[in-house]
């Protein structure tokens, strides 16, 4: 029978004195490893340092991506907005990014040439005749002036204005909290949503109040609004109105700006109401299976008195009328989905 020196390691048949360094191999006792290299020998010491190093990697990428889509939102919100935003509302907003030719019979019309671009505006009025946008036809793929791709024929941008449960809602935010673009900011919050058929289609916890559909041609800018004239002021328009800056088209995303502008009744400073003009900017880059989101941005109370009937003839502000919206219970929601086309 051959045993191992519990000093050197030796192998040899068993007898009491280890034939390679002497030891009395029955007395002899191996000395204790010092404490640091038990414990740093342990096995699950060592997965549990494996495992904090990783998650320390990961949260620091995490919290770069964050600040760096912190400083691109407020870049936006500071700089490139799509339109411009104030406080009260005292003068007719500008119209700086369209030119709108106004028809009785038609929901929507569309403006001539911007300084920086094609734009395809329509002026959306409560009225039961069909929305008709006039467009020019696209080629399969264009590009603009600065030579960037834009959408291929048959691209279109679909817009959902929706209620939505708190409950759900929640879900939203932790399923774009995932991705890593998502922003939550003092009034409103955005952010990219994936798997967008599952989490926003056919869900019985999910009302669509109304659809908007666009053809992306090789405008780059596209807007419409919901708004109803002040009667006090006729030259105001009280509502919202949705911007999209379209940059990029490629791979099958597209990139861009998303600013939503409400001009609405709100509580001065000094007792009151008072019409203010608020904006909500975010960016966005969707495709494929993702999807796009922004809550917030619609307050609980019309706050429009003898106006919020004619308000009602739009789909969208029937939600002012819900007790869940007016209870906290459920918020207005607007989501964006892209379709590729051919």
């Amino acid at each position: 029978m051959l045993i191992n020196c519990p000093r050197c390691g030796f192998q040899q048949p068993k007898d009491k004195y280890c034939a390679q360094c002497g030891v009395d191999m029955e007395i002899f006792k191996p000395a204790t490893p010092p404490a640091w290299k038990r414990f740093f020998g342990n096995p699950l010491i060592q997965l549990s340092l494996v495992v904090v190093v990783a998650g320390g990697v990961g949260i620091t990428l995490y919290k770069k991506g964050q600040q760096n889509l912190e400083r691109r939102v407020s870049y936006l919100k500071s700089t490139v907005q799509i339109n411009s935003a104030g406080g009260p509302v005292d003068v007719p907003p500008p119209e700086d990014t369209a030119n709108f030719a106004q028809e009785e019979t038609q929901e929507a019309t569309q403006s001539s040439e911007a300084a920086d671009g094609t734009i395809d505006a329509y002026k959306v009025e409560p009225t039961p005749a069909a929305v008709t946008a006039v467009a020019a036809p696209a080629a399969p793929e264009q590009t603009d002036r600065t030579g960037r791709a834009v959408a291929k024929a048959g691209a279109h941008l679909i817009v959902y204005y929706t209620e939505v449960s708190r409950g759900r809602l929640n879900a939203i935010f932790g399923a774009s909290r995932s991705t890593g673009q998502f922003m939550n900011f003092n009034e409103y919050s955005a952010g990219i949503l994936p798997d967008f058929e599952k989490n926003v289609m056919n869900r019985p916890d999910i009302k669509i109040l109304h659809k908007e559909d666009r053809p992306l041609t090789a405008s780059r800018t596209l807007q419409w609004s919901y708004t109803l004239k002040d009667r006090r002021n006729p030259a105001i328009e009280i509502g919202l109105t949705t911007f999209f800056e379209l940059n990029d088209f490629d791979n099958n995303n597209l990139r861009g700006n998303l600013e939503i502008q409400r001009n609405w009744r709100e509580p001065a400073p000094g007792g009151g109401f008072e019409l203010q003009r608020k904006s909500f900017p975010a960016i966005f880059e969707i495709g494929g299976e993702t999807g796009f989101f922004m809550s917030g941005v619609m307050p609980p109370m019309s706050n429009m008195g003898p106006e919020e009937d004619q308000l009602m003839s739009f789909d969208i502000y029937k939600i002012l009328r819900s007790p869940q919206f007016r209870s906290g219970e459920s918020d207005f929601v607007i989501f964006v989905e892209f379709e590729k086309g051919n």
